[in-house]
């Protein structure tokens, strides 16, 4: 008797993407780590006061830090693979770590743009600064509402992460649809605070050169407003029960780390000037002169300059 073999499958593979997660989400963290310590450095190695805006920027990044690192833990649980593909008994912790890195996310890009927004405040008069009020506003108000709904949108809360309870949610794509709206919001504002200097101090008496330099030091933003963009393409994840939702996890990471990247340079672009030209530099002269004193600053410290004996700025 011929005894016909049957070959067996072989066993599906399953796909992990927690690596590629975790490499982006921790370069993006300590990239921006860096620029913000130079920043940091640059200003009180000089004894210049810290101020709100840094202090806003010290807070997105801790936020930045603190959804990493949860990220990071869920990676054990199950973040990166397929949701389908997940142990279903991990599903409440992937799904309770999700919503807390989503939420440190918002805070993060919600204050990283605030702190940019203070600082075109010290610069700005007129109607220029009152629209600056509103934009700091009005994206505190909307990554605010995100931030709230990630919490509200089941009742009870813990039905978030435990969909056996009993209860009520919305559904996956009226999540979706607000995000979107989030984010295409999110993303103008991002180039339209990128290009605000540009109307601020075009017509300030500088070299063009220098000015020109100073300007586009101070329109790094533009790229957090991209990422704001393609971000939306990954929201569509949110309602697909066969994605990873990496990506968006990714870009939710980078859209405040490069806020933070972008607001550090005209700082450090600054400091560079001062020590390797010989001019009086153009953004020094547009960061630090001719702003008045801020009531509150973060930190008091004063001290007499040592080039001209006038009191330091911030």
């Amino acid at each position: 008797m011929i005894m016909q073999v049957r070959d067996e499958a072989p066993p599906r593979e399953v796909p992990n993407y927690a690596g590629r997660l975790k490499w982006a989400i921790w370069s993006l963290t300590v990239a921006s780590a860096i620029f913000l310590g130079l920043r940091l450095y640059c200003k009180l190695s000089r004894r210049r006061s810290l101020w709100w805006d840094d202090a806003f920027l010290i807070l997105s990044w801790i936020s930045i830090l603190v959804s990493t690192a949860m990220l990071t833990e869920g990676t054990k649980y199950g973040i990166g693979m397929h949701y389908e593909d997940m142990d279903y008994k991990k599903m409440p912790m992937v799904s309770l770590i999700s919503y807390s890195a989503g939420f440190a996310t918002i805070l993060a890009a919600a204050w990283s743009k605030t702190s940019f927004g203070i600082t075109l405040l010290r610069i700005a008069t007129g109607w220029v600064k009152w629209f600056i009020w509103f934009i700091i506003i009005s994206v505190n108000v909307v990554l605010g509402v995100s931030a709230a709904i990630m919490w509200t949108r089941c009742w009870p809360v813990a039905k978030l992460w435990n969909p056996e309870l009993e209860g009520t949610c919305w559904t996956p794509v009226t999540m979706e649809r607000y995000q979107t709206f989030t984010s295409i919001y999110s993303g103008v504002l991002d180039i339209v605070l990128a290009f605000l200097p540009w109307k601020i101090i075009w017509n300030v008496t500088i070299n063009k050169r220098e000015k020109v330099g100073a300007l586009v030091a101070m329109s790094m933003g533009v790229f957090s407003g991209i990422i704001a963009f393609l971000k939306i393409i990954s929201l569509k994840d949110i309602s697909d029960s066969s994605s990873t939702t990496v990506d968006l996890k990714i870009f939710g990471t980078a859209e405040p780390a490069v806020t933070i990247i972008a607001a550090s340079i005209p700082i450090l672009r600054a400091f560079v000037r001062r020590d390797t030209s010989q001019k009086s530099g153009s953004l020094q002269f547009i960061q630090f002169s001719h702003i008045p004193e801020p009531s509150v600053p973060v930190a008091t410290e004063r001290h007499v300059g040592p080039d001209n004996g006038s009191k330091g700025t911030p």
